[in-house]
């Protein structure tokens, strides 16, 4: 009886805790409640819409004009561009302004009308494995149906029977060629991008104790002794772990993809300047929270709220043009996000820096915004500080 009257009072004690703790509370009721509709967001159509493709069509004609407008008709794909010469589209591609390019050969339907089975070539991005086999299915869906039914057409104008001509040979053959992943390697799909929010968890956990640390322990004033510059303390204080995170990816990198036979095509110049804009956009945020919020465990509390969805909306494996517009804002906040697409472009497709812009733009801004509310917090401590010091001389 004893022992059931110590279990309630533990048990009512907790309770009591966990009510007090508002950090806590928000997260252990407000997540599910959160990230379940946001999750379930991601997923609502569950299959891709409206992927941009390009066509490069050297024969201009009628049967060319035809298969056009069918793949633009198919509901996974959309015929994002035209073009009837000859055309550099490698910069389009890496960037993924569209996914697949369907390149009619000239004298195309000349060919299928004298019986001599043209190709057409399709090149794929394989760098997103998801996007891909929608991209794939949707365009042998089309061309099949349509391959069918010019067969059908010019048999049945020779007068053969249908049932005969549907068992004829092909109209036209297709040829696929598939770029930046072409064995379809589930590995080299996902591993860059688990490896990424490796990072971004590492940084988000040791950021969020980097000054609430020193504020739990009252060492800040220690600080505040060396220096008062605001500028030089945030700089002292993230430079550390701007090294070690660098080398920590360096090691992943060089280390671990080459390991596991995940190719890295890119300038390796470019990608380590890519990397540190990234680890600077992490370092800040995490900064930024570890000063606003003078309490380690907090501070790591409300850090892994916002990591905790980073991977799934960052568009890495689930794209995120098919996201809605409130989830795509969400995920354009996260510098995981834009990290996340760039490095897979640069390491797979070669991308260099001056083919992600937007990335880039991204992640400066991401830098550079949290590092100037964290300088303007870190001043009014000083002064709080400075002052607090004063008085206990006195």
């Amino acid at each position: 009886m004893k022992n059931l009257v110590i279990f309630f009072e533990i048990v009512i004690r907790e309770f009591r805790r966990f009510l007090k703790n508002k950090v806590a509370l928000a997260i252990f009721l407000g997540a599910p409640l959160l990230y379940g509709p946001v999750f379930g967001l991601l997923y609502t159509d569950a299959q891709l819409y409206d992927t941009p493709v390009v066509v490069v069509d050297y024969d201009r004609s009628p049967l060319s004009d035809r298969i056009t407008d069918a793949l633009n008709e198919q509901e996974n794909i959309a015929v994002s561009a035209v073009h009837y010469e000859e055309f550099s589209l490698q910069n389009g591609f890496i960037q993924g302004e569209y996914y697949a390019i369907v390149v009619i050969p000239e004298g195309f339907e000349a060919g299928v009308l004298q019986k001599r089975t043209p190709e057409i070539r399709v090149d794929v991005n394989a760098s997103n494995m998801v996007i891909t086999n929608y991209t794939v299915r949707a365009i042998q869906q089309v061309l099949a149906t349509m391959d069918a039914g010019v067969r059908i057409e010019t048999l049945k104008r020779e007068g053969v029977p249908p049932q005969i001509a549907e068992e004829r040979h092909q109209a036209f053959s297709i040829n696929y060629q598939r770029y930046f992943n072409p064995s379809n390697n589930y590995l080299i799909f996902l591993l860059p991008g688990l490896l990424g929010m490796v990072l971004q968890q590492v940084f988000l956990l040791v950021l969020a104790i980097s000054f609430s640390q020193e504020f739990e322990e009252r060492t800040f004033s220690q600080l505040t002794d060396k220096t008062r510059s605001a500028f030089l303390l945030l700089l002292s204080k993230t430079f550390p772990y701007w090294v070690i995170g660098m080398l920590m990816w360096l090691l992943s990198l060089h280390g671990i993809l080459y390991y596991f036979g995940v190719p890295v095509d890119g300038r390796l110049p470019g990608i380590y300047l890519f990397s540190l804009l990234f680890v600077m956009s992490m370092s800040s945020i995490g900064i930024l929270v570890s000063v606003a919020i003078p309490s380690q465990l907090k501070a790591t509390e409300i850090l892994m709220v916002v990591a905790a969805p980073a991977f799934l909306i960052s568009g890495f494996t689930w794209p995120l043009y098919q996201m809605p517009d409130s989830v795509q804002y969400i995920a354009s906040l996260i510098p995981t996000t834009h990290f996340l697409e760039g490095f897979r472009k640069m390491i797979l497709a070669g991308a260099r820096l001056e083919h992600l812009q937007s990335e880039v733009l991204a992640l400066v801004l991401l830098t550079m915004i949290p590092y100037l509310f964290t300088l303007l917090i870190i001043k009014i401590r000083i002064g709080k500080t400075c002052k607090e010091s004063k008085m206990e001389q006195a």
